[in-house]
């Protein structure tokens, strides 16, 4: 998600009575969760002065219910895609009456992350409020399963919010209406698997990755935490000069850090080259998607001398968003013939199937609206997605890496990392080590989220 990309945009009210059907990209994620056992959570935490009124939080969430983040997946008999049905019961808001202790913070906001979500029949998000044992802090959680909104959704839904903007929901589909749809999508999908087949008779494109490390599929994990993440409050300013002193920019400086930490947890090797993904958001004017959001492949090679000239990085981001339209079109063909598909064809394609080895979301530069959700206050902010899943083999049998989040506010940069290797990066307090010292070697260094 790209917040700059929203301010400005914020979608208007649709006259037209419409039926929003969860889209390719929505199925994904429905199929992650109720198939796979791998559900994504989006999850914002903002930290306010405790002087912020809680009442305008719960007014704030009362718009919520009444926008676009209040629906559920809804299913009909028969082939076809799943609709959106819209209900307050969607999401849920609460004060908690015990304060958290002074100190177990994040640990607050990582418990949020792993509260029970239900897509079809609620709640799909919550947020969540309290306040620290000594009064000094108001603590916000926002999570929303990844089904129902992306980063990108979520900003909008905020936005709207904030702003007060009405959200015409959309109508149950009829009779006919699903029986067309269920022509189409089969229609669509047959189309789709016979053009990929035929591309795939020129072979498979060259790819100038080479990663080592993998982790054992056979390593013990059961004691591994879920998901640790770390996020550090970084001075804008510190963050800018690091960049520019080495010919970068903010976005190819943070696809260094993660090529970093990935090294440093000895997932990658000097010389290796890594594909870093960069989510880029497809969100559009008047756009009722929940997911929108394409994916561009940045191919960073493991070299030091990106200590001293980020130039190469650079490049790289670069080139990969010049090749992200035909990227997107492959992981968007395959989407739509998924779409189509049974549960037990998806378990059966989705056996091999592994999470990214490194994932880094550029955010963008944060809009007053959402870091004060409309109480008149700035927060310090983290951002990021948890793979809420209960059982840790679940990540090491995806052979996933990391994934991190890097957001610009008015005084900090907000970078985020999460682990989604539990045989390298077990815990928080490894994870946080290996963040420490590669803001290090940059000359960087920030403070926690909820210090």
């Amino acid at each position: 998600m790209n917040f700059a990309s929203l301010v400005g945009h914020v979608p208007g009210v649709s006259t037209d009575s419409t039926v929003d059907r969860l889209t390719a990209d929505d199925d994904l994620f429905v199929r992650m969760d109720v198939i796979l056992g791998l559900p994504v959570v989006n999850q914002t935490l903002w930290r306010f002065p405790g002087t912020v009124d809680v009442d305008a939080i719960a007014s704030l969430a009362d718009k919520l219910r009444r926008g676009r983040l209040s629906r559920l997946v809804a299913t009909h008999r028969g082939p076809g895609r799943a609709y959106w049905r819209y209900t307050p019961d969607a999401g849920h808001f609460s004060v908690q009456a015990e304060p958290v202790a002074v100190g177990e913070e994040e640990q607050w906001g990582r418990a949020q992350a792993d509260a029970d979500l239900d897509i079809e029949n609620g709640p799909a998000w919550r947020l969540v409020v309290a306040r620290t044992a000594d009064d000094a802090s108001v603590l916000v959680s926002l999570v929303i399963s990844h089904v129902i909104a992306d980063g990108g959704t979520g900003a909008v839904a905020v936005l709207e919010a904030v702003h007060g903007l009405d959200y015409t929901p959309g109508t149950a589909p009829g009779l006919v209406s699903n029986v067309v749809d269920a022509g189409d999508l089969l229609w669509t999908a047959g189309k789709t698997a016979i053009r990929m087949a035929r591309a795939s008779r020129s072979g498979p494109p060259a790819s100038p990755a080479r990663v080592t490390g993998r982790p054992a599929p056979d390593t013990d994990v059961a004691t591994a935490e879920i998901a640790p993440n770390v996020t550090v409050l970084i001075p804008a300013a510190d963050f800018t000069a690091a960049a520019e002193s080495r010919g970068g920019t903010d976005n190819s400086l943070f696809a260094a850090l993660m090529v970093g930490v990935l090294e440093r947890c000895g997932r990658v090797s000097p010389g290796d080259v890594v594909p870093v993904s960069l989510p880029v958001s497809s969100r559009t004017h008047d756009d009722r998607r929940a997911n929108a959001t394409s994916g561009a492949t940045a191919f960073v090679e493991v070299s030091p001398d990106r200590y001293e000239d980020l130039s190469a990085v650079r490049t790289a981001c670069k080139d990969a968003y010049n090749r992200l339209a035909a990227n997107s079109g492959k992981v968007a063909q395959r989407a739509v013939v998924l779409q189509a598909l049974n549960a037990a064809l998806t378990r059966r394609l989705a056996a091999n199937v592994t999470t990214p080895l490194c994932l880094a979301s550029n955010v963008g530069l944060v809009p007053d609206e959402f870091a004060t959700l409309g109480t008149g206050e700035r927060a310090a902010l983290s951002i990021r997605a948890v793979t809420a899943t209960d059982d840790p083999r679940n990540l090491r049998d995806r052979k996933g890496g990391i994934s991190g989040w890097l957001a610009l506010g008015a005084d900090d940069v907000m970078f985020s990392v999460s682990s989604l290797d539990p045989v390298r990066i077990p815990d928080v307090a490894t994870l946080r080590e290996l963040v420490t010292t590669e803001l290090a070697a940059w000359g960087l260094h920030g403070s926690r989220w909820g210090a």
